[in-house]
């Protein structure tokens, strides 16, 4: 049972309850008016009009918020339900009063001078959130479930009633606040004119990045985070501190509650992106940061690049000279799980070995591999600048060696023998795929058909490459 049916069920059990009420006050008065017991037969009556007024009352109050009000979709305050409600109560104990005892107290409250002085001091904070109260609905300056900020407190207001404003802050909180002082107060409220506003994010990057390669970065992950898709982030400088530039990233969000929520995405995959451009986060700096690199850290990274290159096939055909140029040539770059590294449909001419973690390879948004260190994907990129066939996707955080056509390009052009070799081994293993397909689909190729299929893919592999590097 959802949410609803609890309601409609407690709605029903009131209903059932309110009208035993009614029904009983009916028999009181039946069983008074027909043994004429022995009791004091004003309040007896008192007793039985307030019961079965209430009753009747509350009954109708049901079907008049249920068949209409719910029904026609209109909404109204609970403050001006209360507000007609205790009207409405007050006018049936004057009526009581005046019938069963002949007391009028309605000159008794309209000449009392000082009876009114003394229930307008009593009651003076609670007029004056009461009045505030109606003025919050004439003017509507906010509306449940709007974000409002008073002074320093987020909330979402979740009641407006006739003494007070309740909202829900960021930390689950109830701040409840008498409306004498929200009007008094200023008030931003962030849903109006519309939901849509600019969040801003503040950044510090060092001096020995040009401000444009910053900007460039900055935009390209806020267009890579989906929650900020359809309006264009900006970029600017804002100081230009001791130790740091410090940016400001403006974007557009709709939803105020994931304000913070979107900044921890993106400053999360700033963080990531900063590392694979060698951008640096500058230390404060009354702060010396030492961190010497040693021949024993810098060696032992080359050789891991060395020994990922010499179990590459492509890179086998190279001798042992140019494989370690080749493992120079790698480059590392962070990616935090949940980052793309490139989407299918994209140019490229990169080619990416895992040293750490997992990736996610999905062509037509259906996962088809899931890659792990030591593996490699994007060659034909690297080698023809083809569009990108998969897409590819960091299932944790994962650390790539990265090799792209202007690292290469150099050690192709030097020995343009190579090309020969790499294209048969590009081919064989796209008609390896091409195999397994067709096996599973029953339509494998005679000896004969593979050879010419070879050949004639071998020779397009070939001429893409060449044509690719400019070797003639």
């Amino acid at each position: 049972m959802d949410m609803k049916d609890n309601v409609k069920a407690g709605r029903s059990s009131s209903l059932i309850y309110y009208a035993l009420l009614v029904l009983l006050a009916v028999a009181i008065g039946i069983y008074v008016f027909v043994n004429k017991p022995p009791v004091d037969i004003k309040v007896t009556n008192a007793f039985v009009y307030g019961l079965f007024f209430y009753g009747i009352f509350k009954i109708a109050d049901y079907f008049f918020s249920t068949l209409y009000i719910e029904r026609a979709k209109i909404a109204v305050p609970k403050l001006i339900h209360d507000i007609v409600t205790a009207v409405i109560y007050a006018i049936a104990l004057f009526a009581i009063l005046k019938i069963q005892f002949g007391i009028d107290l309605t000159p008794i409250i309209t000449t009392s001078a000082v009876f009114s002085m003394v229930i307008g001091l009593a009651l003076q904070d609670t007029l004056t959130n009461l009045i505030a109260g109606v003025v919050l609905h004439i003017e509507t300056p906010f509306r449940i479930n709007d974000w409002i900020r008073v002074k320093e407190t987020d909330g979402k207001v979740v009641e407006i009633n006739w003494r007070t404003t309740k909202l829900l802050t960021r930390s689950n909180d109830y701040l409840v606040i008498p409306n004498g002082s929200i009007i008094k107060d200023t008030i931003l409220s962030v849903n109006y004119p519309t939901p849509n506003q600019i969040m801003s994010l503040f950044v510090g990057v060092d001096y020995d990045t040009p401000p444009n390669k910053v900007k460039q970065v900055i935009a390209s992950v806020c267009l890579r985070t989906c929650e900020l898709k359809g309006h264009p982030p900006e970029v600017r400088v804002v100081k230009y501190n001791d130790s740091s530039i410090e940016y400001e990233l403006r974007v557009w969000i709709n939803d105020y509650g994931l304000k913070y929520h979107i900044s921890n995405i993106l400053m999360t995959k700033l963080w990531y992106a900063f590392k694979r451009e060698n951008i640096r986060i500058p230390f404060p700096v009354r702060d010396v940061y030492c961190h010497p690199v040693t021949g024993v850290d810098s060696n032992d990274e080359f050789e891991q690049n060395y020994s990922a290159v010499q179990r590459i096939e492509f890179f086998s055909v190279f001798p042992e000279n140019v494989q370690k140029e080749i493992a120079s040539q790698l480059v590392q770059k962070y990616f935090g799980k949940g980052e793309s590294i490139f989407e299918e449909g994209e140019e490229g001419d990169s080619f990416y070995v895992i040293r750490r973690g997992r990736v996610s390879v999905t062509v037509g948004g259906n996962e088809v591999a899931v890659l792990k260190r030591g593996d490699f994907f994007g060659e034909i990129s690297l080698f023809t600048g083809g569009i990108r066939t998969a897409s590819v996707t960091a299932k944790e955080d994962a650390l790539l060696l990265v090799l792209d056509k202007e690292g290469f390009s150099n050690v192709i052009m030097d020995n343009p023998s190579a090309v020969e070799s790499i294209s048969a081994i590009i081919t064989r293993r796209e008609i390896e795929n091409e195999q397994l397909a067709r096996k599973m689909s029953e339509q494998a190729l005679s000896e004969e058909q593979l050879n010419a299929h070879f050949a004639n893919k071998k020779t397009k592999m070939f001429c893409k490459i060449k044509e690719f590097f400019n070797l003639t």
